[in-house]
Protein backbone atom coordinates (compact mmCIF):
# COMPACT_ATOMS: atom_id res chain seq x y z
CA UNK A 1 0.00 0.00 0.00
CA UNK A 2 1.19 3.58 -0.85
CA UNK A 3 1.62 6.15 1.43
CA UNK A 4 -0.29 8.78 1.06
CA UNK A 5 0.75 12.46 2.06
CA UNK A 6 -1.27 14.74 3.31
CA UNK A 7 -0.38 18.25 2.41
CA UNK A 8 0.84 20.64 5.28
CA UNK A 9 -1.88 23.61 5.72
CA UNK A 10 -0.93 27.16 4.44
CA UNK A 11 0.14 29.89 6.77
CA UNK A 12 -3.22 31.36 6.25
CA UNK A 13 -5.18 28.40 7.78
CA UNK A 14 -2.74 28.10 10.32
CA UNK A 15 -3.46 31.90 11.00
CA UNK A 16 -6.70 31.10 11.09
CA UNK A 17 -6.85 28.73 13.52
CA UNK A 18 -4.62 30.36 16.25
CA UNK A 19 -6.51 33.48 15.82
CA UNK A 20 -9.31 31.03 16.98
CA UNK A 21 -7.84 29.72 20.14
CA UNK A 22 -5.51 26.30 18.54
CA UNK A 23 -2.13 27.20 19.89
CA UNK A 24 -0.27 23.89 18.14
CA UNK A 25 -1.80 25.77 15.11
CA UNK A 26 1.07 28.99 16.31
CA UNK A 27 3.65 26.20 17.27
CA UNK A 28 3.07 24.74 13.68
CA UNK A 29 3.90 28.29 12.39
CA UNK A 30 6.90 28.49 14.94
CA UNK A 31 8.25 25.68 13.81
CA UNK A 32 7.67 26.95 10.11
CA UNK A 33 9.68 30.04 10.24
CA UNK A 34 12.01 29.23 13.70
CA UNK A 35 15.22 29.02 11.27
CA UNK A 36 14.79 31.70 8.87
CA UNK A 37 14.39 34.29 11.64
CA UNK A 38 16.81 32.76 13.83
CA UNK A 39 19.16 32.84 11.13
CA UNK A 40 18.34 36.34 10.09
CA UNK A 41 18.65 37.47 13.57
CA UNK A 42 22.17 35.69 13.78
CA UNK A 43 23.78 37.49 11.32
CA UNK A 44 22.23 40.90 12.54
CA UNK A 45 24.31 40.44 16.12
CA UNK A 46 27.78 39.12 17.50
CA UNK A 47 26.37 36.48 19.91
CA UNK A 48 24.29 33.48 19.60
CA UNK A 49 22.43 33.99 22.62
CA UNK A 50 21.41 37.07 21.59
CA UNK A 51 19.86 35.79 18.57
CA UNK A 52 18.01 33.24 20.54
CA UNK A 53 16.28 36.14 22.78
CA UNK A 54 15.63 38.25 20.25
CA UNK A 55 14.23 35.40 18.17
CA UNK A 56 11.68 34.53 21.16
CA UNK A 57 11.12 37.72 21.44
CA UNK A 58 9.32 37.84 17.72
CA UNK A 59 7.63 35.09 18.37
CA UNK A 60 6.39 36.04 21.46
CA UNK A 61 5.51 39.80 20.00
CA UNK A 62 3.59 37.93 17.12
CA UNK A 63 1.55 35.53 19.40
CA UNK A 64 0.54 38.30 21.47
CA UNK A 65 -0.68 40.92 18.67
CA UNK A 66 -2.04 37.41 16.74
CA UNK A 67 -5.28 38.60 17.05
CA UNK A 68 -4.63 41.71 15.20
CA UNK A 69 -2.95 40.19 12.84
CA UNK A 70 -4.51 41.04 8.84
CA UNK A 71 -3.64 39.33 5.66
CA UNK A 72 -2.53 42.50 3.34
CA UNK A 73 -1.27 40.54 0.36
CA UNK A 74 2.18 40.18 2.03
CA UNK A 75 3.14 36.57 3.21
CA UNK A 76 3.49 35.71 6.72
CA UNK A 77 7.17 35.28 6.83
CA UNK A 78 7.59 39.12 5.73
CA UNK A 79 5.05 40.19 8.96
CA UNK A 80 7.51 38.22 10.81
CA UNK A 81 10.63 39.54 9.13
CA UNK A 82 9.01 42.58 10.34
CA UNK A 83 8.27 42.05 13.98
CA UNK A 84 12.21 41.37 13.60
CA UNK A 85 13.28 44.12 12.14
CA UNK A 86 11.47 46.42 14.95
CA UNK A 87 13.08 43.74 17.57
CA UNK A 88 16.46 44.70 16.52
CA UNK A 89 16.08 47.78 16.63
CA UNK A 90 15.05 47.75 20.17
CA UNK A 91 18.06 46.09 21.29
CA UNK A 92 20.34 48.12 19.27
CA UNK A 93 19.13 51.25 21.34
CA UNK A 94 19.49 49.21 24.39
CA UNK A 95 22.94 47.74 24.41
CA UNK A 96 26.43 48.92 23.19
CA UNK A 97 27.08 46.84 19.84
CA UNK A 98 30.88 46.77 19.35
CA UNK A 99 32.17 44.25 17.07
CA UNK A 100 35.46 42.73 17.75
CA UNK A 101 36.99 41.25 14.02
CA UNK A 102 39.81 39.89 15.39
CA UNK A 103 37.18 38.00 17.62
CA UNK A 104 35.82 35.62 14.75
CA UNK A 105 37.04 32.21 14.94
CA UNK A 106 39.58 30.46 13.20
CA UNK A 107 38.68 27.79 10.61
CA UNK A 108 39.16 24.58 11.95
CA UNK A 109 40.39 22.17 9.72
CA UNK A 110 43.77 19.93 10.79
CA UNK A 111 44.77 19.64 7.46
CA UNK A 112 44.98 22.58 6.47
CA UNK A 113 48.12 24.74 5.07
CA UNK A 114 48.69 27.59 8.18
CA UNK A 115 49.19 30.18 5.09
CA UNK A 116 46.17 29.44 3.50
CA UNK A 117 44.13 29.57 6.44
CA UNK A 118 45.56 32.98 7.33
CA UNK A 119 44.90 34.49 4.39
CA UNK A 120 41.11 32.93 3.91
CA UNK A 121 40.92 34.66 7.80
CA UNK A 122 41.70 37.66 6.49
CA UNK A 123 39.66 37.91 3.47
CA UNK A 124 36.65 37.27 6.02
CA UNK A 125 38.01 39.89 7.71
CA UNK A 126 38.20 42.29 4.99
CA UNK A 127 34.59 41.26 3.77
CA UNK A 128 33.23 41.87 7.08
CA UNK A 129 34.38 45.00 7.39
CA UNK A 130 34.09 46.01 3.63
CA UNK A 131 30.30 44.91 4.39
CA UNK A 132 29.94 47.37 7.38
CA UNK A 133 30.99 50.06 4.97
CA UNK A 134 28.04 50.25 2.91
CA UNK A 135 24.86 51.60 2.77
CA UNK A 136 22.32 49.89 5.02
CA UNK A 137 19.93 48.77 2.04
CA UNK A 138 23.05 46.62 0.58
CA UNK A 139 24.15 45.11 3.60
CA UNK A 140 20.65 44.11 3.98
CA UNK A 141 20.05 42.43 0.27
CA UNK A 142 23.81 41.05 0.29
CA UNK A 143 22.98 39.50 3.94
CA UNK A 144 19.09 38.05 2.72
CA UNK A 145 20.33 36.89 -0.72
CA UNK A 146 24.03 36.06 -0.42
CA UNK A 147 24.11 35.21 2.86
CA UNK A 148 21.06 33.21 3.88
CA UNK A 149 20.72 32.46 -0.17
CA UNK A 150 16.55 33.30 0.26
CA UNK A 151 14.73 33.63 -2.76
CA UNK A 152 14.95 37.03 -4.75
CA UNK A 153 11.23 36.75 -3.81
CA UNK A 154 11.13 36.55 -0.05
CA UNK A 155 14.00 39.16 0.10
CA UNK A 156 11.53 41.28 -2.23
CA UNK A 157 8.61 40.52 -0.07
CA UNK A 158 10.80 41.29 3.26
CA UNK A 159 12.50 44.37 2.08
CA UNK A 160 8.78 46.02 0.02
CA UNK A 161 10.09 46.25 -3.13
CA UNK A 162 9.86 44.20 -6.19
CA UNK A 163 12.17 41.12 -7.38
CA UNK A 164 13.47 43.59 -9.97
CA UNK A 165 14.10 46.35 -7.73
CA UNK A 166 15.68 43.86 -5.84
CA UNK A 167 17.98 42.53 -8.50
CA UNK A 168 19.17 45.56 -9.05
CA UNK A 169 19.30 46.50 -5.70
CA UNK A 170 22.10 43.44 -4.84
CA UNK A 171 24.27 44.01 -8.59
CA UNK A 172 24.78 47.72 -6.87
CA UNK A 173 25.14 46.37 -3.77
CA UNK A 174 27.86 43.73 -4.96
CA UNK A 175 29.67 46.55 -6.91
CA UNK A 176 30.00 48.72 -4.01
CA UNK A 177 31.46 45.84 -2.10
CA UNK A 178 33.84 44.99 -4.47
CA UNK A 179 35.24 48.50 -4.47
CA UNK A 180 35.89 48.13 -0.91
CA UNK A 181 37.25 45.30 -1.40
CA UNK A 182 39.80 46.58 -3.70
CA UNK A 183 40.56 49.32 -1.69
Amino acid sequence: MSKVEIPSPSDAELIARAQSGDEEAFGDLYVRYLDPIYRYLRIKVDEAADAEDLCEAVFLRTFEALDRYQERGHPFSAYLYQVARSQLADFYRTHVVGVDLEQVPEPAAEDADPEATYAQHEQALDAVRSLGKLREDYQEVIRLRVVLELPTSTVALWMDRSPGAVRVLLHRALIELRKELDE
